[in-house]
């Protein structure tokens, strides 16, 4: 990660356009230009940062990500309730966010965002389980960090679709997915 702030607010200029945009308009319609402008950058300095308007969009998502739902993992040792809970709420905001600021957008990616948060988690959660779960082989390892990651999703999305008791409900799913 880019630590030089010229780059950081730089980056975060482009990402900001583009949510900008992307609140009225469905992003086929949003050019490089568009976002160039928005942004108060140049051609040159966009693709100096992304390859194209579709490495801007996993890079926004994935650095949305990296804020909130990566932070417990860099202090855990082991998989338990706390990091569950911090991801499946992390998840569920970040949905209620893109949704209520993208709306044209998120219906349209929901399956390249989706793919996107399991890669990351994918990821993160791998060396967790292997360190966690010692007496497993790695093929193992890696059948149930699918298995738990595919869980921790699909109950972020069931829970989002309820407006009440989003608290126990994540109770419920981290006690379930645990088992």
């Amino acid at each position: 990660m880019h630590t030089d702030p010229r780059i950081v607010r730089t980056r975060k200029s482009i990402i900001d356009a583009l949510l900008a945009l992307m609140v009225d308009r469905e992003i086929e319609k949003i050019t490089v230009k568009d976002i160039t402008i928005k942004a108060g950058v140049n051609r040159a300095t966009f693709y100096h940062h992304f390859k194209d308007k579709q490495a801007l969009l996993s890079y926004t998502i994935e650095e949305r990500l990296i804020r909130y739902v990566l932070l417990p993992f860099s202090k855990a040792e082991t998989i338990g309730p706390s990091i569950i809970r911090h991801v499946l709420e992390a998840i569920v905001e970040l949905h209620d966010y893109l949704e209520g600021h993208c709306q044209l957008n998120f219906y349209n990616y929901k399956l390249e965002i989706e793919k996107e948060i399991k890669a990351v988690l994918v990821h993160s959660f791998l060396p967790l389980v292997v360190k966690s779960k010692n007496t497993i082989s790695e093929p193992m390892a890696k059948v149930y960090t699918y298995k738990l990651v595919g869980g921790i999703y699909s109950s972020a999305v069931a829970i989002r679709q309820v407006n009440q008791q989003r608290s126990d409900l994540i109770s419920y799913a981290i006690d379930e997915l645990l088992k």
